[in-house]
């Protein structure tokens, strides 16, 4: 038996094949020609997934790029020569042919461009129309592709084969059989063994009933699916045919088009990019040569998701959309405001009907219409638009009028006003503040009690009730909250509706503010002030007296506001050594921004130390006895020197005031007493007896900086010589010697013979600093001021002629 075998391509080959049978050239004259190496090194750049896209956009499958080719009579070598690369960006939903001699430019527009509003004629400029859109044209704005038929999906029983579908035809049991043909152009399914069966305008269904009659007259075992045959068959549908249709009329892209069979009017008009704003989405006509069918109204299957008038296409058919019919804009408070079309019989509560109804918040009780006045009636009109109010009973009788629309109607609904039919409104100090249902009868008492009665801070002697006038404005009815509550009548006032109730805190009234402490306490600073606070109250809060606080002296500032010119009165007193339970000055009652100071003992004094290191006979941290104690006090109470020391190289380091390093002469210290470099000793000093040290520091523009040994009487020039001498940009008039006890000596060139220079010194030759010669610019300068001057004096000379 003969099967029908598929062509053998290798997966790259395919690739390249189905790709280019996609392009819109494939309906188009030769561009260029291209070598199949040169195609295929264009393809490889390409995606997987950009091919299958694609493939999808126009509704083939891989097979059916390949017999389309094998189809137009010509091999894969014929068809890759023959047609050019695929261009960039090119749109492949172009139609394939069109009515007029020149097809239509089209653009796919990208996903990031936004569509510009639509504009109905007719209603543009119309204030009540503002944002209004034309129901339903939106839809057509998302790509063709998203609205493409499923292709692998159960056969349709309904579905009516032509010319180029493929049928797969399995037979099992007894006899095993597989046939994939296709019909020919005749109508004809051609089955070995079997001969031709007329296929074309049957239903699936249909032909699977002639089918089994047929092949049960060679394969007996098939019985025609009666009870007791042993051998079965089955028939589907695989690949499917490719049908030309047209849409034509007030559609965005007018033509024709090539589209699966499984196609319907829907997606076509998709394909087409929908009506335009001059179309009809409610009378869309499909033309089909010998039969009449139903128009489709694009409204069912927009509002009620209806598509059982939607068509299946066949070949050769017509989707023709004409110019919209009657128009009416409905705007305000329904769930879809819009422009809609309507049909001639469609009233005022089907347009309601068409929007979705109305929201909660519609007000049904009179609708305003805007009407242009119809070409009939404006002889008896002197103007050309009416305004008409329709009122309502109950909203039922809106949903069901009957009231009919003219072409260019604007019907608003309005909104329900915001005033409340029994609100009243309790603010401030109470428990639960906010809106509560006003009954009549109810007074100030009731709605504090809803309202969880009032606050413990509450001032109850003031509350306030606002009432809205029939004008908005509010007036102002004082009340005693307090005695509101004890059901006295003349503050217990009767509430009307949007009645609103204000509570007030003390503090709005008896404001309460704070008090500060400073000095010797723990924790200085700003605290509130309660009821019958004393000073005592206050340290104590915070944190206590410091050690060093004084018992005598404590003052109160209190601001003064009975003399002019005088900011406050000031308290003095002083405490026990309890002063929390002092029945005197720490009982003194406090007031309102109040300043309290603390001061310190001025005979209590932290400890104060001294260290010292080094060649002392005890070194280590000494305390200081008295503001008068000095530096040789402290050698002496460290027992003096030991063997070795070196009084030139000591040194004194004060941490008070970030002082660092304090020059003094410890061996003028050791020799008198009354010198002024016994220098009183302060808290945090440190003082190093140095050892001997028998070498001088050079440093600076020397060529060799280093250490050179002490010799007895050297000079500076002697240091400096045995470093390697100045450099050539030295400034030798500056050279400086710092002593190890910080004092420094400049020698110049004036000071000779210089002194003895002890070991430990460092000796800092600087570099100099050259000074820009501005010498030349200010001559230049000054020159040039003085012709000025001159050419100035000729022009006065000149003009005083």
């Amino acid at each position: 038996m003969k099967r029908l075998q598929q062509p053998k391509f290798s997966t790259a080959y395919s690739v390249v094949l189905v790709f280019y049978l996609l392009i819109p050239c494939f309906f188009a004259p030769r561009l260029h020609a291209q070598t199949k190496a040169e195609i295929e090194q264009t393809v490889k750049g390409m995606s997987q997934e950009e091919i299958d896209r694609r493939l999808k956009e126009l509704g083939m499958t891989r097979q059916e790029a390949i017999q389309r080719a094998n189809e137009s009579g010509i091999n894969v070598e014929d068809y890759l020569a023959r047609f050019s690369a695929f261009p960039s960006g090119t749109d492949t939903t172009k139609p394939i042919a069109a009515p007029l001699s020149v097809q239509p430019k089209l653009v796919t527009p990208s996903a990031t461009q936004v569509s510009p509003p639509i504009q109905v004629p007719g209603f543009i400029g119309r204030p009540s129309v503002q944002g209004l859109k034309p129901f339903g044209y939106d839809v057509f704005n998302y790509p063709p592709s998203t609205f493409e038929p499923v292709l692998n999906i159960a056969t349709p029983a309904s579905y009516v084969l032509g010319p180029g579908d493929e049928l797969v035809i399995t037979v099992w049991g007894e006899t095993k059989l597989l046939y994939q043909l296709s019909i020919n152009r005749d109508g004809n399914l051609l089955i070995p063994e079997v001969g031709p069966i007329a296929a074309a305008g049957q239903t699936i269904q249909q032909f699977k009933e002639r089918l089994l009659r047929r092949m049960t007259s060679a394969y007996s075992g098939l019985k025609n699916g009666a009870p007791g045959a042993n051998t079965f068959l089955d028939l589907s549908l695989g690949k499917l045919r490719t049908i030309q249709i047209f849409v034509l009329g007030e559609v965005t892209k007018p033509g024709g088009y090539s589209v699966s069979s499984l196609s319907t009017a829907f997606q076509a008009l998709y394909l087409a990019g929908g009506p335009t704003v001059n179309g009809t989405l409610r009378d869309i006509k499909v033309v089909r040569t010998g039969e009449k069918l139903p128009t489709i109204d694009f409204y069912d299957y927009l509002i009620r998701g209806d598509k059982t008038r939607d068509q299946r296409l066949q070949d050769g058919d017509i989707v023709f959309v004409r110019p919209a019919g009657k128009r009416v804009a409905l705007a305000g408070r329904v769930v879809r405001p819009g422009i809609y079309e309507i049909q001639d019989k469609e009233t005022l509560g089907d347009l309601i009907t068409l929007a979705g109804g109305l929201p909660f918040d519609a007000f049904f009780d009179r609708i305003h219409i805007e009407r242009i006045i119809p070409f009939d009636q404006r002889k008896d009109n002197t103007k050309n638009i009416l305004d008409i109010d329709l009122e309502f009973k109950n909203v039922e009788a809106l949903r069901t009028s009957l009231y009919p629309l003219v072409d260019g109607d604007v019907v608003t609904v309005p909104t329900i006003s915001d005033l409340p039919q029994n609100r009243v409104t309790i603010e401030g100090n109470v428990m639960k503040p906010g809106i509560y249902e006003w009954k009549p009868g109810m007074r100030v008492q009731d709605l504090i009690s809803l309202a969880d009665s009032l606050q413990r801070n509450t001032f109850s002697e003031r509350g306030t009730l606002f009432r809205l006038l029939p004008t908005l404005r509010r007036e102002v009815y004082p009340f005693n909250p307090r005695l509101a509550l004890t059901g006295d009548e003349s503050n217990n006032l009767v509430l009307q509706n949007e009645d609103s109730l204000v509570i007030y805190e003390e503090s709005q009234f008896f404001p309460r503010d704070s008090v500060w402490i400073t000095g010797a306490i723990h924790n200085a600073g700003t605290y509130p002030r309660y009821d019958k606070m004393t000073v005592g109250d206050l340290v104590v809060l915070a944190g206590g007296l410091k050690v060093s606080a004084s018992l005598q002296g404590w003052e109160v500032a209190r601001i003064e506001t009975t003399e002019v010119d005088v900011y406050s009165r000031i308290y003095k007193f002083d405490v026990g050594e309890e002063y929390w339970n002092d029945t005197n000055g720490a009982n003194f009652r406090l007031a309102d921004f109040d300043h309290v100071t603390i001061p310190y003992n001025p005979k209590f004094i932290f400890e104060k130390t001294v260290t010292i290191w080094g060649y002392v006979m005890y070194p280590g941290t000494y305390a200081i006895k008295s503001d008068n104690e000095r530096v040789r006090d402290i050698i002496n109470r460290a027992g003096g020197f030991k063997p070795g020391y070196y009084l030139a190289g000591s040194s004194l380091l004060r941490k008070a005031k970030f002082a660092g390093l304090v020059p003094i002469d410890f061996t003028k210290i050791m020799e008198d007493p009354h010198s002024s470099d016994n220098i009183r000793i302060e808290d945090g000093d440190y003082i190093n007896i140095a050892e001997r040290d028998n070498v001088i520091y050079v440093r600076g523009s020397v060529f060799v900086p280093s250490a050179v040994v002490y010799k007895k009487g050297a000079s500076v020039d002697y240091y400096i010589h045995q470093a390697g001498g100045y450099k050539d940009d030295a400034d030798i008039s500056s050279v400086v010697v710092t002593y190890p006890n910080g004092q420094k000596w400049e020698p110049g060139w004036f000071l000779l013979p210089n002194p003895d220079i002890p070991g430990g010194s460092s000796i800092l030759v600087p570099q100099k600093i050259e000074k820009p010669d501005n010498t030349l610019q200010i001559i230049s300068n000054f020159a040039t001021v003085l012709a000025s001057l001159a050419a100035i004096t000729v022009a006065i000379v000149q003009v005083t002629k």
